[in-house]
């Protein structure tokens, strides 16, 4: 409905030409009006052309009012203080709306391509050990964001960077050498940098049925043995526990495959053309305070080792070459920083820094009541993923940890996530969608027919609160849109719980199966794109929507 208003509004502004009022470069955007008087749609267009051809508000809106045609779908388009223009739905639009959920939701929430091919990159731990709780937002966030643009029919991949070359993947083997030694009663000390986490010695445990064949190896053989083992076994780990969390990536990347197909060399060897970089003290340094960076960075250390920052310049290039034409990546917060010189890189190399867009993630609290959880009884460092999704289930570490913003710290309250009750929000959205399922299958029981719903007269649906719901639903592919473009996919979670509690206000007040059967019929209707709509939202989040609670 909101595409509709946007046309009759668009085609008015052209229309405005004739009155020499010039309506180059003005920008409409279509509103929802905080206050239900102000109507159910609204629009500052008119202001924005008072302004630019320094005429009255009001009268430019009266002149833009005359040229908007009529629709089937407006019951009044009115004028509100300087100049704001107000537009109400009419029941046609409720209906209508009502029918396209039920018959073909699939279209209804279809959008036009933005990018003709989209990558999105999380969950990127280093695979130095298990992922933990906090890892999960930003692989809820990515999940959840994938699925949505595939749902309104966008083309999307999901990647996960594997940091498998590097100092930290050298510390990672050195440390389960140290807890290998250590099980053989030899004094051997974990590297100061190193992994301490108990997890090494499970680990560590596995291998010493190999201690034959592992000490015919020499030094260089052993630190590789070592090296590999631990990176496969917890890349394995890894996998498994996103596989448990509803997470399958389209692609595993490897940091190594940029060292031997001389990515590399190709990003250092554009930047000098270019001259973005420069040599200093024996390493190579990009100028990326040309960009925006507060200093230079270093690329190429003076023992000749490439930083981490070349390293993701690389793979970002990579990216591009690949053919994506938008890169979001979901990045923990710690990573601020890094965001300004890796576009300034970017468009160092000749592409536009648009390109990509990064999503910052704040740090998860995980909680029991009021006390905080830092340790785990598993790894001893830190809890993991693993831990808490068999202690809650998937469901309510999904839901929560999209129900705020993801720049905004969260506390995740196990006690909260598991219990039964409307208290918890991702139980009271099921909860409708159970509801809702089981008013269906009872009228079925009681010998309606559900096919009958297809010609339900919906305009005996005369109650507020049902126009509330109905209207509510109509901008279910609204917020879906909105979200593609702002990226702010917590906005869903809060639609389902509005949507949910209008449902169970509505279910409260009203019963469904009436004496008039035609009555009952439109109320079912209504339930049933309740129904489809909560079902629909819940996996774009990952979450399961039970039939029965």
């Amino acid at each position: 409905m909101r595409k509709h208003i946007f046309s009759l509004v668009e085609k008015a502004v052209k229309n405005l030409q004739e009155e020499n009022i010039s309506t180059d470069d003005v920008e409409i955007i279509i509103e929802t009006p905080k206050q239900k008087e102000y109507g159910d749609y609204a629009t500052a267009v008119a202001l924005q052309l008072a302004q630019k051809n320094k005429k009255p508000p009001r009268i430019v809106a009266e002149k833009l009012i005359e040229k908007i045609e009529k629709s089937p779908y407006i019951s009044k388009v009115e004028i509100a203080g300087p100049g704001f223009i107000n537009f109400s739905l009419n029941e046609n639009a409720l209906w209508d709306t009502l029918r396209s959920i039920r018959k073909n939701l699939d279209e209804l929430v279809k959008l036009p391509p933005k990018n003709n091919k989209i990558q999105l990159e999380f969950g990127s731990i280093n695979p130095t050990g298990p992922m933990h709780i906090a890892h999960a937002r930003g692989v809820t966030i990515g999940d959840s964001l994938a699925n949505l643009f595939k749902r309104i029919g966008w083309k999307v991949e999901k990647e996960f960077y594997i940091n498998d070359a590097g100092t930290q993947i050298d510390l990672l083997g050195d440390s389960l050498y140290a807890r290998y030694m250590q099980l053989q009663g030899i004094d051997y000390k974990v590297p100061e940098e190193g992994y301490h986490g108990n997890y090494l010695i499970d680990l560590a445990k596995e291998i010493l049925s190999q201690k034959e064949e592992i000490e015919k190896l020499n030094d260089i053989e052993k630190k590789q043995f070592f090296k590999e083992y631990a990176l496969q076994k917890i890349l394995e780990d890894i996998k498994k526990t996103l596989i448990d969390f509803g997470v399958e990536y389209d692609l595993w990347f490897s940091e190594r495959t940029l060292h031997k197909n001389g990515k590399l060399n190709e990003v250092l060897k554009i930047l000098e053309e270019k001259g973005y970089s420069y040599q200093k003290d024996g390493a190579i340094w990009f100028s990326s305070t040309k960009f925006g960076d507060e200093k230079d960075r270093v690329l190429l250390k003076s023992n000749g080792k490439p930083t981490y920052f070349l390293a993701d310049i690389a793979y970002h290039l990579d990216k591009i070459e690949r053919g994506f034409d938008w890169i979001i990546d979901i990045w923990g917060a710690d990573h601020h920083s890094h965001v300004a010189r890796l576009t300034g890189a970017i468009e160092a190399l000749g592409y536009p820094r648009e390109i990509l867009n990064v999503i910052l993630v704040q740090m998860v609290r995980l909680m029991k009541g009021n006390e905080e959880i830092k340790m785990s009884k598993r790894t001893g460092d830190f809890v993991t993923l693993q831990e808490v999704q068999e202690e809650v289930g998937r469901d309510p570490i999904r839901f929560f940890f999209l129900l705020r913003s993801a720049e905004s710290q969260l506390d995740f309250d196990l006690e909260l996530a598991k219990k039964q009750s409307i208290e918890n929000p991702v139980y009271y959205v099921q909860y409708a969608h159970a509801r809702c399922c089981s008013i269906l299958k009872n009228a079925e029981e009681l010998g309606y027919n559900l096919q009958d719903l297809d010609n339900a007269d919906l305009s005996l649906i005369k109650e507020e609160r049902g126009k509330d719901l109905i209207l509510t639903l109509l901008r279910y592919s609204e917020r879906l849109e909105d979200i593609a473009r702002t990226l702010e996919i917590h906005q869903l979670p809060f639609y389902l719980l509005n949507l949910s509690t209008l449902f169970h206000g509505y279910y409260d007040s009203y019963r469904v199966l009436v004496e008039d059967k035609n009555l009952a019929l439109a109320r079912l209707a209504l339930i049933d794109a309740v129904r489809i709509v909560i079902k629909d939202a819940l996996s774009i989040l990952g979450v399961s929507a039970p039939e029965k609670m």
